[in-house]
């Protein structure tokens, strides 16, 4: 399942980018997710124009009756890792499931999020795309459960964003 949602910014690119590259944006991101059981900062690395950035979630979500036989408590917990590049205003991310090596083929998740000056603002431009390798029926629900919760990650470090952006 691809998917792409777009962030709107009232705030100039360079103001944006300094908010993506902060260490703290984890911080003012957490109280925003109130889902989550945990999150984390496990790595922020900023080196020659590259961010290497990593955070770990750990959801805290009612899963559906149906599902309770099949979803364990290591299946709601992940890591994003992403890598930021200054000069292209473009990260790549990837999420890893924190679950037996041997599980991890059966969920991929990937994609890109770009900031482009919009007027006097900016946007971020997320696009991913995420596939469950299980039965048709529980992957159509699966997937787009998923897409939901990561819309509102995304939705919730752009509040973040714009928080941090804007400090004074």
């Amino acid at each position: 399942m691809r998917f792409e949602f777009t962030h709107e910014f009232d705030i100039p690119l360079d103001a944006i980018e300094l908010a993506v590259l902060s260490p703290r944006l984890i911080d003012d991101l957490r109280p925003k997710l109130s889902d989550m059981e945990t999150v984390t900062q496990t790595s922020h690395q900023l080196e020659d124009g590259i961010l290497q950035r990593v955070w770990a979630f750990a959801a805290n979500v009612k899963v559906p009756d149906f599902a309770k036989p099949y979803v364990t408590k290591e299946m709601l917990s992940w890591e994003e890792r992403s890598t930021y590049s200054l000069k292209k205003h473009e990260a790549a991310w990837n999420i890893v499931p924190l679950v037996k090596p041997e599980w991890q083929k059966y969920f991929q998740a990937s994609g890109t999020y770009s900031l482009v000056p919009r007027g006097d603002g900016s946007a971020r431009i997320v696009r991913g795309q995420l596939e469950l390798q299980v039965h048709a029926v529980v992957r159509a629900v699966g997937e787009r459960l998923i897409v939901n919760e990561v819309k509102k990650t995304f939705d919730a470090e752009a509040v973040a964003l714009r928080d941090l952006a804007t400090l004074v």
